[in-house]
C-alpha cells in the first residue's frame, strides 16, 4: 500500500489546535521540529479528506504573524516500507529529567542510555507525551527533581500517559490518569503495559480531576493555557495542603495569566520554567 504524508508547519499557539485536526482526520500523528506530521492511504478517500483537513486549518490564524496555517501544508507520496521507517525515524531515544525515553522498537541506541537513568519503553500512537516536546522535558525534568516516592499523583490530561509512568517509576503509590480524548485510551494503556505499572496507574477518560477532595500529593497539568485555567479550582480540590501543582504547555505570552489564576485558586508560585518559547509553572497549595 502506498500512503501520503501530510506535513502542517506549526507555532507554539496554533500547535495544539491542528494537531487535533489531524488526529480527527487520521488516527494519530507525530510532533517533530516546528511541524507535524500524519499519514493517509493513498487511495479514493484521500481527496476529500484533504479538502475537509484544509478548510479546518484554514480557520486557524496564526497568533503572531496572521498567516492561515493552511497554507504551510504539503502532501508527499511514501511507499508502505517508507511509511514504516518514516513515522518511526521521528521517535528516536530522548533523555528528559533523569529518564531515558524510547520506543519499544529501539535497540540500536542502548548502549547511550546514562548509566542512572530509568528507561521509558513508550509506542508514540498519539499527537503528545512522546518526551520530545520542551513542554513534556519540562514536566519530566519538575518529576525527576520532586520524585512522588510513595505518595499520591494527578496526571490531568495524560494523553499517552508519559507524565504517569514516569511518577509510578518514580516510586508513586497511586497514580490517577484523566484524558478527555477517548482516542488516546489504547495508546496510553499499551504504554502503562509496556512499563508493566498496571498496578500503580489507573486511566479514566474523563473531562477533570475525579470527585474525591484532599488525597493527592502532586498533580500535574501539561496541556494548554485555557484548560488550566478551566480546570485549576478543580485540581486545587483534589490536593492536599501543601501539594505541588506542575503546569505546562503554557505558551510566553499567557505565563502571566497562568500564574494569576493559580493564584487565585489557592496556589502559592514557587516557580516558572522556561524552555524555547515554552513555559512551565510550578505552584503549591496553600
Amino acid at each position: 500500500m502506498r500512503w501520503a504524508r501530510l506535513t502542517v508547519e506549526t507555532k507554539p499557539d496554533t500547535e495544539e489546535a491542528v494537531a487535533f485536526i489531524l488526529t480527527e482526520a487520521c488516527g494519530g500523528v507525530s510532533i517533530a521540529q516546528d511541524c507535524i506530521n500524519a499519514w493517509l492511504p493513498l487511495d479514493d478517500r484521500l481527496e476529500p479528506t484533504l479538502l475537509r483537513v484544509r478548510d479546518r486549518l484554514d480557520e486557524i490564524e496564526g497568533a503572531r504573524s496572521g498567516d492561515r496555517a493552511g497554507s504551510t501544508l504539503s502532501v508527499t507520496p511514501v511507499e508502505d516500507d517508507n511509511w514504516t521507517l518514516a513515522y518511526r525515524e521521528f521517535f528516536r531515544p530522548v533523555q528528559a529529567g533523569r529518564f531515558w525515553i524510547k520506543p519499544p522498537w529501539s535497540t540500536e541506541d542502548d548502549d547511550l542510555q546514562p548509566k542512572d537513568s530509568i528507561a521509558l519503553i513508550l509506542d508514540p500512537g498519539m499527537a503528545f507525551g512522546t518526551g520530545h516536546h520542551p513542554t513534556t522535558q519540562m514536566m519530566l525534568e519538575a518529576l525527576s527533581e520532586n520524585p512522588p516516592q510513595h505518595r499520591s499523583v494527578l496526571d490531568v490530561g495524560a494523553g499517552s500517559a508519559v507524565l504517569s509512568i514516569a511518577a509510578a517509576r518514580l516510586g508513586a503509590s497511586r497514580v490517577v490518569a484523566v484524558e478527555v480524548d477517548p482516542v488516546a485510551e489504547e495508546n496510553a494503556r499499551l504504554n502503562i503495559a509496556l512499563n508493566s505499572v498496571e498496578s500503580q496507574v489507573e486511566y479514566k477518560v474523563q473531562d477533570g480531576p475525579p470527585g474525591e477532595e484532599c488525597v493527592f500529593d502532586l498533580a500535574l497539568m501539561n496541556i494548554v493555557a485555557s484548560v488550566i485555567a478551566r480546570l485549576a479550582p478543580a485540581v486545587e480540590r483534589t490536593l492536599k495542603s501543601g501539594a505541588l501543582l506542575a503546569c505546562s504547555g503554557v505558551i510566553e505570552e499567557r505565563a502571566e495569566e497562568v500564574r494569576q489564576r493559580l493564584i487565585e485558586c489557592g496556589f502559592v508560585h514557587v516557580e516558572t520554567r522556561s524552555s524555547a518559547e515554552w513555559r512551565a509553572i510550578i505552584a503549591r497549595k496553600r
